[in-house]
């Protein structure tokens, strides 16, 4: 399933998004807010605690959703690791959150390794 222009349209405009990881039984245990970027018509997530970060072990294993406006979207958190792909989503991010807190961490080693796309479910 792809993201509909309407919703990536508004994915550029929030600062954040609501992330909501599942657990081992399939509930969201976290409500927590999460810079976005887009490339095209892909969406990513970045953990700030790199790959060690809770809700990106529990993403990648059992998925999730979004929340943007009141509208909840169910999807499947994919790692990256192409290098290419990483740097593009790296300047993703400057380009958005140039001169915010925390913009250093975010484009870290550490955060670059623990990126992820958003597959719509």
């Amino acid at each position: 399933m792809a993201w509909n222009k309407d919703v990536l349209a508004k994915l550029n405009e929030v600062t954040t998004v609501q992330n909501h990881p599942n657990d081992d039984q399939g509930k969201s245990f976290e409500d927590y807010p999460i810079w976005v970027v887009t490339i095209d018509d892909k969406v990513y997530l970045r953990a700030g605690k790199g790959k060690e970060s809770k809700w990106y072990q529990s993403g990648i294993k059992n998925g999730g959703s979004i929340e943007l406006d009141g509208q909840t979207f169910d999807v499947d958190y994919v790692p990256v690791d192409d290098p290419a792909e990483i740097s593009a989503v790296t300047e993703a991010y400057l380009k958005k959150y140039h001169g915010q807190y925390p913009i250093d961490m975010m484009i870290s080693d550490k955060c670059a390794d623990a990126t992820v796309e958003l597959k719509l479910k």
